[in-house]
């Protein structure tokens, strides 16, 4: 059915060893600044109110930063009324992820921080609006030891990869193992692209000309996008923003889809936009996107361009085949059911969804028990231009959505009933079950450096928001009763269980700033589950694979699936985390289906509060 497997290797060290003192510059411009391939130039004034160390923009690799402002307070002793009550806290510090995603202390440095009037400044994408959503994160196991690992994408700096020590704290080896360059990037992944069994690694280009494909080798990585069809050179910059993999066409082997966020004046030759890549075997890929018919080109006449910021492989309407999904800016979201020849079919309007009009981060759960995947946008929330029309106002302040998928390919805009409209300037947003009392919460990042609706800088330190499930399909904002209260520039967020105690924490990378490491403590008090899932005749790192857990025979069945629980500019672990409960010591029957071969399996009466993994027979 399928090619062999190459044995899983385990990391034992890295022969390859990149130097970081690389230098870094932006493109090349008519003022005569030099430039690497890779780079971008934007200027900003004298910033007093960001301090930072100083910075050799020609030296980016001797670049450590400290972080902008102070960790959180703690909480509120008291949180809620009633029922498991977990709070978090910011160990960022003590995790040792301090750095910085980036830091102007120069007039000669990047304007893509703050809108600030400057003159004359050079600029990678004519207002600096795509770098703006920088600051990406993405969880995975890369070396195999159990723990998993944090890769984080910056501007104008190497990017980092904070190994798991396994005792509650990260050490960065990124130019150990071949990932020292010093890029300007957006958004990233971890996938096992040519199924050897070891993670590899997808980065978008934020300035540059090509996408990153970094091939694990035994725990060292090798950029070999062009060679594997993933770079998708230009002759400018790409602005991009998520990658997400999946198996559509259920072959067996990994696809890709790449975001893009540009306007078409921007654009200087070569296959831009957000693009659906076919996987042919051994890692490698084709561009299909026109001919699948999921193109995103001219979606919003208004303003021509491309304008994808995440995007899931998921399967919305349970016919076996994972449909694309897209959070695209300026309400044109949109929704690409799979045909299952190949191609995919628009059903955007008929479904209901894109009244967002802004859409950003994009999530999937199942919020209200029914069975079916929910889809959360986060958006702008904001009082100035509402009913607006789009071709009056493109940026307009209705706020997030949550959209009910109802079946039959049709969903409900269940925002307001669900409590969860207002986000502020929305960026990353995720479903997990905090409290393990067995139904998915919310949590979302926000911020925007620049100019709100309404003309002024209302959204610099606006608070996360953290949404609690009441049950019945309602929320509870309580972000700051329960600790999560990080007001940086919010964007990537991820949830993960990196001190493996059993309960799910929240990382945020923050757009120039310091991240937030938020530890969730008390979630693992009540029981819960974890599954992992691998694949023999479907992909083997579990992307795509349905799992559900009965707590009690005949009881509610919670539902997940293997990489769509959060998708902006990164992704979570490949895993499925359930809360069962309190008291519950087995769980009646867990399921797992992988879409390729349709194989399932079924096991029954297991122990509760303990990490499984389910191979596919």
């Amino acid at each position: 059915m399928r090619r062999s497997r190459a044995r899983s290797r385990s990391w034992v060290g890295c022969v390859l060893t990149l130097g970081i003192g690389v230098a870094c510059h932006g493109p090349a411009s008519d003022t005569g600044d030099a430039s690497t391939s890779d780079g971008l130039a934007c200027m900003v004034p004298e910033t007093p109110a960001l301090p930072g160390p100083p910075f050799d923009p020609a030296i980016c690799g001797s670049w450590t930063a400290d972080p902008l402002a102070p960790a959180n307070p703690p909480p509120p002793a008291a949180c809620g009324a009633g029922g498991p009550c977990p709070t978090f806290r910011d160990v960022s510090e003590e995790a040792g992820l301090v750095y910085a995603h980036y830091t102007p202390t120069s007039p000669d440095e990047a304007r893509c921080i703050f809108d600030l009037p400057v003159a004359d400044t050079i600029q990678a994408h004519a207002d600096c609006e795509p770098e703006w959503s920088s600051a990406g994160a993405a969880v995975g196991d890369y070396d195999g030891d159990g723990w998993p690992d944090l890769f984080v994408t910056r501007l104008g700096a190497p990017d980092l990869l904070f190994h798991n020590r396994g005792d509650g704290t990260f050490e960065e080896v990124a130019a150990a193992v071949g990932l020292g360059a010093c890029t300007f990037s957006g958004g990233a992944t971890f996938a096992d692209i040519d199924d050897d069994g070891d993670l590899d690694l997808a980065v978008t280009a934020m300035g540059g000309p090509a996408h990153h494909l970094y091939i694990n080798e035994g725990g060292c990585f090798v950029d070999e996008a062009e060679a594997r069809g993933f770079a998708l050179r230009v002759d400018g910059l790409h602005a991009g923003t998520s990658v997400t993999f999946g198996d559509y066409d259920l072959d067996g082997i990994l696809d890709a889809h790449v975001n893009e966020w540009i306007d078409a004046e921007r654009v200087v030759g070569g296959p831009w936009g957000s693009r659906l890549l076919h996987g042919l075997g051994d890692g490698r890929f084709e561009d299909v996107t026109e001919a699948a018919g999921v193109s995103l080109m001219d979606l919003v006449p208004e303003r021509l361009g491309a304008w994808g910021f995440a995007s899931s492989f998921v399967d919305l309407d349970d016919d076996g085949r994972p449909d694309l999904a897209i959070s695209v800016d300026y309400g044109a979201s949109r929704i690409f059911w799979n045909a299952g020849d190949g191609t995919f079919v628009d059903g955007s309007e008929a479904a209901g969804i894109g009244g967002e009009e802004n859409a950003m981060g994009s999530a999937f759960g199942d919020h209200d028990g029914d069975g079916r995947l929910d889809w959360f946008v986060t958006a702008i929330a904001a009082p100035s231009q509402e009913g607006c029309s789009i071709d009056e106002c493109l940026w307009r302040g209705t706020g997030n959505r949550l959209y009910r998928n109802l079946g039959g390919r049709a969903f409900a805009d269940v925002t307001d009933a669900a409590g969860v409209r207002d986000g502020g300037w929305g960026w990353g947003g995720a479903f997990f079950d905090l409290d393990h009392d067995g139904d998915l919460d919310l949590v979302m990042t926000n911020g925007w450096p620049g100019r709100g609706l309404s003309g002024i800088f209302d959204q610099l330190e606006t608070p996360m928001r953290l949404w609690v499930n009441q049950g019945g399909g309602v929320f509870l904002e309580e972000g700051a009763a329960r600790g999560i209260a990080d007001r940086g520039q919010g964007r990537g967020l991820v949830t993960f269980d990196y001190d493996r105690d059993g309960d799910l924490d929240v990382f945020v990378a923050n757009h120039a700033g310091r991240p937030a490491l938020l530890r969730n403590e008390g979630g693992e008090a009540t029981p819960w589950l974890a599954v992992e899932v691998a694949g023999s005749g479907s992909v083997r790192d579990g992307h795509g694979a349905r799992v559900e857990l009965e707590v009690d025979a005949g009881g509610p069945i919670q539902v997940r699936e293997i990489g769509v629980g959060s998708h902006f500019l990164g992704e979570g672990e490949l895993a499925a985390h359930f809360g069962v409960g309190a008291g519950v010591t087995k769980i009646h029957a867990l399921r797992v289906r992988w879409p390729a071969s349709g194989a399932e399996v079924t096991l029954t009466d297991l122990a509760t509060s303990r990490r499984v993994q389910v191979v596919e027979p």
